[in-house]
């Protein structure tokens, strides 16, 4: 038997000191006859994490650009093995954080909401902006406080390419935030120069890390590299000021060493090993530790760190200042992969990626359905929580990506404001392929059983997800095998097992009624077009006084171990 994670006690030692729950964290799983600790708790399964611990002293570090790509390139950090994610709770789902919080997939979402965005934020009020600070980095940009002294950073539209940097950032930032993640409002602006008030206290970086005092100049150099409407005015993405004090990014993998919350491995957490099927799905291939943001947020008498995404201007096709190169999402910046290919073939090897041919519609970059392959997406730089991904972590991510509807899809790409009705008409229709084009890869490679439902009477229900949204015929049957679960021992003693469809299993005769008995079934699908359904997820349910919870489920129970790969996990051959 392979008894499921201890998560359950983790997640207490947590609530009692960062000390204790690091030790939790590094749990060995013992023998059935020797476990002390019940599996499952009153409260389970958990769906919400709270971070318990004061971070009121966590500190800001330095996030470095180069040696992030260089050692993720090259070094491959993180653990060397590849367990189940860490993050989830006892039914294997991710629940509400300081890191993500369950929204499409999980509960009702209007058009509205997705259009709206995190907030009800509209953007800079009009009047004067106060500008306060000016970066250096690759798009124009600098902080503003507007007439109503609210905090702002604006990008701007590099020249040529007016709609195509802004668009896609408040495109991307919403679907984001509908999947789940802590991101800043932002919205489309127009600027004018000359409501445009350099603060007493503004600063510029220099181009060798320091500061000085901001002139006008340094606005007339930012404004120089933007697109200029006839008007005179500017199109810029307003993004606003995240709540809490900023301490930079995070990483992904390792933990931040002074935060007492931060005491999963982030190459283990399944929100982090889910986002690179996000990623794909938008062809966001920046998702990296300077692409994050980390705040210390105080509730009441205690501060805790809350984990944002920002900066998604790099995206469906776009690089921010221009057209995103045509092998990003093909290839690793250093893939020695295709180059010895090429090698071999005296240079005549042909990569998929020269051939692609992308439309041309305003505001819209490279970006496509018909070529794209989920399972070989690949960022620019390896990402230490994707190449650890596992097919029960993809398999959520598509789950949840099937919960954005095409409407709310349309409603995300709307707030983008392309002016080419046909470009907008293209961008939504291409979100839709290559979401369907990941369910059907994701949803289908695993055991695809989920949700189910015990009634009083014995009859189980249950969803399967890969034929629910058509992206497999429904299954010749499915099976139950069930269980008597000791869940102070792990141990497990036969009940029998019964066939029949998704709507109507029958449990046998002899399932216990006494209030706190738990069962488990192993669940399985006969399906000759996938073997892989074969293999049974475990389901766990505890008896109360109104009938069935279910409180366990491990959709890759007998996993073998696992390495990190080039696009995922892969099974560590003996």
């Amino acid at each position: 038997m392979n008894p499921i994670n201890l998560r359950s006690s983790c997640r207490r030692g947590t609530q009692v000191a960062a000390a204790l729950a690091a030790v939790c964290a590094a749990t060995v799983i013992l023998p059935a006859q020797t476990r002390r600790a019940p599996t499952f708790y009153h409260d389970d399964p958990v769906t919400t994490a709270v971070d318990s611990q004061d971070a009121s002293n966590v500190e800001s570090r330095e996030l470095s650009l180069y040696y992030d790509a260089i050692i993720n390139l090259f070094g491959r950090p993180g653990k060397p093995q590849v367990e189940r994610a860490a993050s989830v709770n006892t039914i294997d789902e991710v629940p509400d954080s300081s890191w993500f919080v369950n929204r499409a997939g999980s509960k009702p979402l209007t058009s509205e909401e997705v259009l709206r965005g995190p907030d009800d934020d509209r953007g800079p009020a009009e009047g004067t902006w106060m500008v306060n600070w000016k970066s250096n980095g690759v798009s124009p940009g600098f902080t503003i406080t507007d007439s109503a002294g609210k905090r702002y950073f604006i990008k701007f539209a590099p020249p040529r390419e007016p709609e195509l940097g802004t668009a896609t950032e408040v495109i991307v930032t919403r679907l984001f935030h509908a999947l789940g993640y802590h991101v800043p409002q932002a919205n489309i602006s127009m600027l004018r120069p000359a409501d445009l008030v350099i603060a007493p206290d503004a600063r510029a970086r220099t181009r060798t890390g320091g500061t000085r005092p901001m002139n006008r100049s340094d606005i007339d150099e930012q404004l120089s590299r933007a697109h200029r409407n006839p008007d005179g005015t500017y199109r810029v993405v307003a993004g606003s000021g995240l709540p809490g004090r900023a301490i930079e990014g995070f990483k992904y993998e390792g933990t931040r060493p002074d935060d007492p919350n931060d005491v999963i491995p982030h190459e283990d957490r399944r929100e982090l090993r889910g986002l690179r099927v996000f990623s794909a799905w938008v062809n966001h291939t920046d998702a990296k530790a300077i692409n994050s943001l980390d705040t210390v947020v105080t509730d009441g008498d205690r501060s805790h760190v809350r984990h944002h995404l920002i900066d998604f201007n790099a995206a469906l096709g776009s690089a921010g200042i221009g057209k995103r190169e045509r092998r990003d999402g093909y290839e690793y910046l250093a893939d020695t992969g295709p180059a010895k290919r090429a090698l071999l073939a005296f240079g005549f090897y042909i990569r998929p990626w020269m051939t692609v041919e992308y439309p041309s519609y305003r505001g819209v970059g490279r970006f496509e359905a018909e070529r794209f392959e989920p399972e070989t997406w690949r960022p620019r730089v390896p990402n230490p929580a994707y190449v650890r991904s596992r097919a029960d972590d993809t398999f959520w991510a598509a789950r949840k990506l099937l919960g954005m509807t095409d409407e709310l899809v349309r409603a995300a790409v709307r707030a983008g404001r392309l002016t080419d009705p046909q470009a907008e008409e293209f961008l939504a229709s291409a979100l839709m392929e290559r979401r369907d084009k990941i369910g059907r890869v994701f949803l289908t490679r695993v055991n695809p059983i989920a949700d189910p439902a015990l009634a009083a009477d014995g009859t189980l229900k249950l969803v399967n997800p890969a034929v629910q949204y058509g992206f497999a015929q429904a299954p010749a049957g499915y099976r139950a095998v069930w269980h008597r679960f000791d869940n102070a021992t792990g141990e497990v003693s036969s009940l029998g097992e019964s066939d029949g469809d998704a709507d109507a299993l029958r449990a046998p005769s002899g399932l216990p009624t006494e209030a706190g008995s738990f069962l488990r079934v192993d669940l399985s699908a006969v399906s000759d077009a996938h073997p892989s359904w074969k293999a049974p997820v475990h389901a766990y349910f505890r008896r109360g006084a109104d009938g069935w919870r279910l409180v366990g489920f491990d959709r890759m129970p007998d996993a073998p171990a696992m390495k990190p790969g080039t696009v995922g996990a892969e099974p560590i051959r003996k």
